[in-house]
């Protein structure tokens, strides 16, 4: 399987880059590795200009640097089987994988290897949108699996196979509702103690608008501080 390991989409997530880092110092066959936003991680900034990962499917003519990076980076992933994504939150117990609405089937089989037992599919203009090979990886970085060497010796045991024959016991969800500072501050959701993936009351879900049961994600993730959060409804 041909992998293609991308790091640093957004250029203030460590993991990615690291992983990325570490296939640069002790090449594998197979595995090849892109830093995603050069700008950004040299900056030690999320972005430069916009957003990547809301810049896709991008524009190759564009004189904005991330759109027409976008487009760069859907060119080079299409070549590959499976596209791997790092990102990180600060939001504890938030580990999951996303993936676009036309997913390639297979992502699922690859999270479940991966060690990943939620899988989102996200709604909004993504790599995971535009790359039906792309499967985003999101770590805490509380979290146990937020270790480079880890994500190294997996990817390097996923390169060898041609296929798999997993059935992957994986919680689906839908990225529904992106929760604002106002909805923060409206609804006292600071005084709620919500947790990533645990169903929040059902009042606050009806105040929202999201139908429930409702989970959220990414709760006061310092590394998008202008939102609060997200909320996923299951598939």
């Amino acid at each position: 399987m041909r992998v293609l390991v991308i790091g640093g989409m957004h250029g203030n997530e460590p993991l990615g880059i690291e992983v990325a880092r570490l296939f640069e110092q002790k090449p594998v066959k197979n595995v090849d590795v892109v830093l995603a936003n050069a700008l950004a991680i040299e900056a030690n900034s999320r972005f430069v200009g916009k957003d990547l990962n809301r810049s896709f499917p991008g524009d190759i003519n564009s004189n904005d640097y991330e759109l027409r990076r976008a487009a760069q980076l859907l060119e080079v992933a299409s070549k590959y089987d499976l596209a791997l994504d790092f990102h990180n939150t600060y939001c504890p117990n938030n580990d999951c994988g996303f993936v676009g609405e036309a997913a390639n089937n297979q992502l699922y089989d690859v999270a479940w290897f991966l060690g990943l037992d939620k899988i989102v599919v996200a709604d909004y203009d993504c790599i995971n949108k535009s790359a039906s090979n792309c499967l985003s990886v999101e770590i805490s970085l509380y979290s146990p699996l937020n270790k480079p060497e880890l994500w190294y010796e997996r990817i390097k045991r996923l390169s060898v196979l041609e296929t798999l024959s997993a059935k992957p016991k994986i919680k689906r969800y839908r990225f529904v509702y992106r929760i604002t500072l106002e909805d923060r501050d409206n609804l006292s959701l600071d005084q709620q103690k919500l947790e990533a993936f645990q169903p929040i009351d059902k009042e606050l879900s009806k105040a929202m608008g999201v139908n429930a049961p409702a989970y959220p994600i990414f709760i006061g993730d310092k590394f998008t501080p202008y939102n609060y959060g997200g909320l996923l409804n299951s598939l």
